[in-house]
């Protein structure tokens, strides 16, 4: 399989590193670098080319514009496409981001259902500009970011799963995936009763976005502990 390899520009080192395991989550993408200074970013995409960027706009130093129009500049045969992870709202950058051909635009605090679907798109389109000579408008309508509705997942969210509280589960899991957490546990990191914590744990194991193992104390009953399952 041909992985895509993609480039984080993002001077919060945490942030970075949550956006790394989502990303290496998917045996689709292989994540080449991580970069914190706009400099830094474009040494990097010069020496590997990576076919998608998740690109910050406030960095330590430098701006992810400045990279976002050198790129365009510079790098056009290269055809990167380029995912905007920003706090900035400003209608001006918005639309700055846009004119240089942005490939997607998601604002933080990061919806990780959003940023899965983002992936998921991008593999859409990369799969069907590799496969396809010509194109139907449902082709370019998903190209240019006009097909909003998330791909049918494999069991729907029941009613009282809350989707903020199911990504701060998402991103304790993902932060160390080689953590296994009981329910205990998960209620101490999300600030939730351990009964809601089992409940979106539960969900997660019946999407398969986790499994669980059986752990036998020497007293009580047992208890299962769940970990982030690698795709």
């Amino acid at each position: 399989m041909n992985k895509r390899n993609v480039l984080i520009v993002e001077d919060d080192n945490r942030i970075a590193t949550i956006l790394a395991k989502t990303v290496n989550n998917f045996e689709e993408y292989e994540v080449v670098g991580i970069a914190a200074k706009a400099q830094e970013a474009i040494d990097v995409l010069v020496c590997f080319e990576p076919e998608l960027i998740f690109l910050d706009i406030t960095l330590s130093e430098g701006s992810g514009l400045e990279v976002l129009k050198y790129i365009r500049a510079n790098l056009s045969d290269a055809k990167i496409s380029v995912v905007m992870i920003t706090a900035a709202k400003d209608t001006e950058v918005i639309q700055t981001s846009i004119t240089h051909g942005v490939f997607d635009y998601i604002l933080k605090p990061i919806s990780f259902s959003r940023l899965n679907l983002t992936l998921q798109r991008y593999l859409q389109y990369s799969e069907k500009l590799a496969n396809s000579a010509t194109l139907e408008q449902e082709d370019v309508d998903l190209f240019l970011g006009q097909q909003h509705q998330e791909p049918t997942p494999t069991k729907s969210v029941p009613k009282g799963i809350d989707p903020i509280t199911l990504d701060k589960v998402r991103a304790v899991m993902i932060d160390d995936a080689t953590i296994a957490y009981t329910a205990e546990a998960m209620a101490d990191c999300i600030g939730t009763s351990r009964t809601t914590a089992r409940r979106y744990l539960e969900f997660l194991l019946n999407n398969n976005e986790v499994k669980a193992d059986i752990e036998y104390g020497t007293v009580g009953r047992p208890e299962r502990r769940y970990v982030l399952t690698h795709r």
